[in-house]
């Protein structure tokens, strides 16, 4: 570990208990702005594996005053929520000028999961296929650079439109050939289908960046900032446990999302837990932007433009006061 205990208590001051609600997708519109004595407010999609840090940072001992709901980047909009998690692909699609990307939480180490019996034995025999994929997504943009990688375009496959917890089942049923989905969705297509399933993962081309934002207004509020600063440091300290003993907390974190432990486990190993800020980052962002601009008709922003959504205080202020570097 990479704080002492003493640092723990200090960072239980600004912490009181983190309390979880929601496990169903981002909600759709947020729920109110929050008045200036809310406690400190994040925002993510409690279904996802991708949140086991904030998941541990909860329970552990330094879990203190901030409250997670159900949500996502959007909430930033209204100030429904002082910060929030998701890919870096809704940050791009949704975000405002004063958003800013803090770092990368984990990273979804996607794969797209097709079956063999419907003439698929490499990516360029998805050509005409129908691929299920929750559109305008991470998973999206991963299925995007796997077919540009064989020479295809999203035109040279059918997109196919199903419910993103019957996915797999839909691609078992004969409803789709194959799927490009985020975990553990896609562990149930490779389970599911058996030896019938070929997987294409090949993460230098994209793996999702999940990261955590906040807005300008809170970096220049002192108390919220604060309150940032510390549960930074507690996300921080969290995945540092879960890269020395992930299995002991798989019960929570399956809990959490509504998943089986054994699937959560089984799971596991198509994550990154960077907590930091990736050296690619903004190279990552400047090549989807191209992407998420032609779907969106408007131009693409600069790299100098998407560089300022990048802010480097915050996870500096967390390392120096949570964690010292090794």
């Amino acid at each position: 570990m990479r704080s002492a205990q003493f640092k723990v208590l200090a960072l239980s001051v600004l912490l009181a208990p983190i309390v979880v609600s929601g496990q169903a997708p981002s909600p759709n519109p947020p729920p109110p702005p929050l008045g200036p004595e809310a406690p400190f407010t994040v925002a993510m999609n409690t279904a996802t594996i991708e949140g086991a840090p904030v998941y541990v940072a909860a329970n552990g001992p330094q879990a203190g005053g901030v409250k997670v709901i159900n949500g996502g980047v959007r909430n930033l909009a209204n100030n429904s929520a002082h910060a929030a998690t998701n890919a870096e692909t809704q940050m791009l699609i949704a975000a405002g000028p004063n958003v800013r990307l803090l770092f990368t939480v984990s990273e979804g180490l996607y794969r797209v999961v097709a079956k063999r019996s419907a003439g698929i034995a490499s990516v360029s025999d998805l050509r005409g296929k129908r691929i299920t994929v929750p559109r305008e997504t991470s998973a999206h943009y991963f299925l995007v650079r796997t077919l540009a990688s064989a020479g295809l375009s999203e035109s040279d496959v059918t997109l196919v439109d199903l419910p993103r917890d019957r996915m797999a089942a839909g691609v078992v049923a004969g409803d789709a050939d194959a799927i490009s989905m985020w975990e553990p969705e896609a562990q149930k297509a490779v389970e599911a289908l058996g030896r019938d399933a070929i997987v294409f993962q090949d993460n230098a081309l994209y793996r999702e960046l999940f990261s955590l934002y906040t807005t300008t207004d809170i970096l220049k509020d002192a108390r919220r900032r604060r309150q940032l600063v510390a549960f930074v440091g507690a996300l921080l300290m969290a995945t540092d446990e879960l890269k020395a003993r992930p299995q002991p907390h798989f019960p929570l974190i399956a809990s959490t999302v509504g998943q089986g432990v054994d699937l959560v486990s089984r799971s596991w190993e198509h994550h990154a837990f960077p907590a930091a800020l990736p050296g690619d980052l903004l190279d990552v962002m400047v090549q989807e932007e191209s992407w998420i601009a032609r779907n969106q008709r408007r131009a693409p922003r600069t790299r100098a433009a998407l560089a300022e959504f990048i802010d480097t205080t915050v996870i500096a202020e967390a390392l120096s006061s949570a964690r010292p570097r090794r």
